[in-house]
């Protein structure tokens, strides 16, 4: 596995803080029956960058656990679309089936942020290994605001752990999960309830809008299809998947 995908800002921790936490990831990450544990998030004028563990004795690759993997395809299959450089191919899809669960959340918050219509024109994402220990990476998100980027992170792990530990769970409301983070990002800027932003004549929605899907250079989600959910055996996004 290459300890890093794309070149990125190293953000730097210190190893005895490093150390103090990952040893009490080591006793409880079992019983948190969490994928992982976000050491430490760092907040930049316009990016994110959270450290994260994947816990001890889960699995590190979306090979290990091909079924858990399509349940996060279902839930937002547009990342099979998303603008993916330095790994096998130019799109998500073309490594989804085999690559580290901590570059599917990346993408998966990503999505949720897209989703929202709030991240502007600049919302994409770096994973890339921290030397040294396998199960440590660090997750950068562009995006300028910090709110949306922490929800949408928060959001995203959640999904994933209900995809890879908890299926029997009723699955995540995704439509939701992004509505809800929207108005609460709204909110947090002052911005009108959707109800109203309806209402308004589409000249004033042009001029207010932040952004809108089609203004997102890194994110390609056209021809992304919804699949059914009965047949995760069936689901094919690239890579180990295929074979």
């Amino acid at each position: 596995m290459p300890s890093e995908r794309v070149c990125g800002v190293h953000m730097s921790l210190r190893s005895d803080v490093v150390d103090q936490r990952r040893s009490g990831a080591d006793e409880k990450g079992k019983a948190m029956a969490d994928l992982f544990n976000i050491l430490k998030v760092t907040v930049g004028p316009k990016k994110l960058t959270a450290r994260v563990l994947v816990n001890p004795g889960m699995p590190l690759m979306t090979s290990e656990d091909v079924e858990a993997t399509a349940r996060v395809y279902y839930l937002a299959p547009a990342i099979a679309e998303h603008m993916c450089l330095g790994d096998a191919g130019s799109k998500f899809q073309d490594c989804m089936g085999h690559t580290e669960l901590a570059h599917l959340l990346e993408h998966l918050t990503v999505e949720i942020m897209n989703e929202t219509g709030l991240a502007g024109g600049i919302s994409s994402g770096r994973t890339r290994g921290v030397m040294g220990d396998d199960r440590l990476f660090d997750v950068e998100i562009s995006c300028p605001d910090d709110a949306l980027a922490v929800g949408a992170l928060s959001s995203a792990s959640f999904m994933m752990n209900w995809a890879y530990l908890h299926a029997d769970q009723t699955p995540p409301d995704f439509p939701g999960t992004v509505a809800a983070l929207a108005s609460l990002v709204g909110s947090l800027r002052g911005e009108a309830a959707a109800g109203d932003e309806a209402g308004a004549s589409p000249g004033a929605a042009a001029n207010g809008a932040e952004c809108g899907a089609e203004d997102f250079g890194p994110i390609d989600t056209e021809g992304a299809s919804v699949v059914a959910h009965d047949d995760v055996e069936g689901a094919v996004f690239g890579g180990a998947a295929a074979e």
